[in-house]
């Protein structure tokens, strides 16, 4: 938790909130103003230069109570949330193929910064964000069918979709079991596209063998991005695509097969009626009697066995 400074307190305090609105009192100092747009950074707002003031997704006042009175704040680094650019997004949406009408998932879903040029392209997209306010951004934005505020990992699975795009938390191989649980929500033929830890591709503990081995298995893919592809976050960082196969045919039940009865319940002599018989069969060669092998009657030798 950041603990935020008297001054930027009492800056906040003396702001005056209209709707989802604050507007700042004066002229604030830039060292002093930045740190307050840090503050109000983390609890959803942003700043609207042609509204001269900062805007949230909810009241302004009721995004700011908490912070006011407890003194403290969570920054988005706390939380192990660095926002998707905008060169990385649309890399994920080429590798994801997307088709007008498929249904995506984006956990982890942050302020949107994938879900929203998703359902730009057609698709119908469902967003899961653990931090209230961001979720009611995304809300807000009109372009979500449904938003879960949770956490991803508690989430109910729901084997719907056809993409799961993401960029989840990276700390402590967070973004591996994201992945893993992430997979569970996809229809046979679908795929996944995710942001993970570099590591990945260095990494030699049995957590990340045994996932790269399962990606294998798919025939997934693990590339890696340029080192500058997250600015703020300075760590090295690719794009897993692992698809989901179709589940193989189930075998073709035989109506015509001898079922197992047919061999452990009848008595020997019945068993041995499946095989041989006194009749010439219906393709016109001689009964499977063991001596003439089925050959045609008319080819047939007598044999003499005294």
């Amino acid at each position: 938790m950041m603990q935020i400074d008297p001054d930027v307190l009492e800056a906040i305090g003396s702001a005056t909130v209209k709707g989802p609105a604050l507007y700042l009192s004066g002229q604030l100092d830039i060292k002093l103003y930045q740190r307050v747009n840090l503050a109000l950074s983390a609890v959803g707002g942003k700043w609207s230069r042609s509204r001269q003031a900062h805007l949230f997704p909810v009241a302004a006042a009721d995004a700011v109570a908490l912070l006011l009175n407890t003194g403290e704040v969570t920054t988005d680094d706390e939380r192990g949330w660095y926002p998707t650019p905008a060169p990385i997004v649309r890399r994920l949406l080429e590798l994801a193929d997307l088709t007008p009408g498929c249904e995506v998932l984006e956990p982890s879903a942050g302020r949107g910064a994938i879900a929203e040029p998703a359902a730009a392209r057609g698709a119908v997209v469902d967003c899961v964000e653990l931090d209230p306010s961001r979720a009611d951004r995304i809300r807000a934005g009109g372009y979500a069918r449904n938003v879960t505020t949770g956490d991803f990992l508690a989430v109910p699975v729901n084997r719907r979709y056809q993409r799961v795009i993401m960029n989840p938390p990276f700390a402590d191989r967070q973004d591996i079991r994201h992945v893993e649980r992430a997979l569970r929500f996809l229809k046979p033929g679908g795929l996944l596209v995710a942001v993970m830890f570099g590591s990945l591709t260095f990494r030699h503990d049995r957590t990340t063998r045994d996932f790269l081995a399962r990606v294998r298995e798919a025939r997934g893919t693990v590339t890696e991005l340029p080192d500058d592809a997250f600015p703020t976050l300075r760590v090295r960082t690719v794009v897993t695509v692992i698809p989901v196969r179709e589940a193989p045919p189930a075998p073709r039940y035989n109506r015509h097969a001898p079922r197992p009865e047919d061999f452990n319940t009848r008595p020997r002599t019945a068993q041995q009626a499946l095989f041989f018989t006194a009749e010439p069969t219906v393709h016109g060669t001689t009964p499977l009697d063991g001596y003439g092998g089925g050959a045609p009657i008319s080819s047939r030798q007598d044999r003499n066995f005294g």
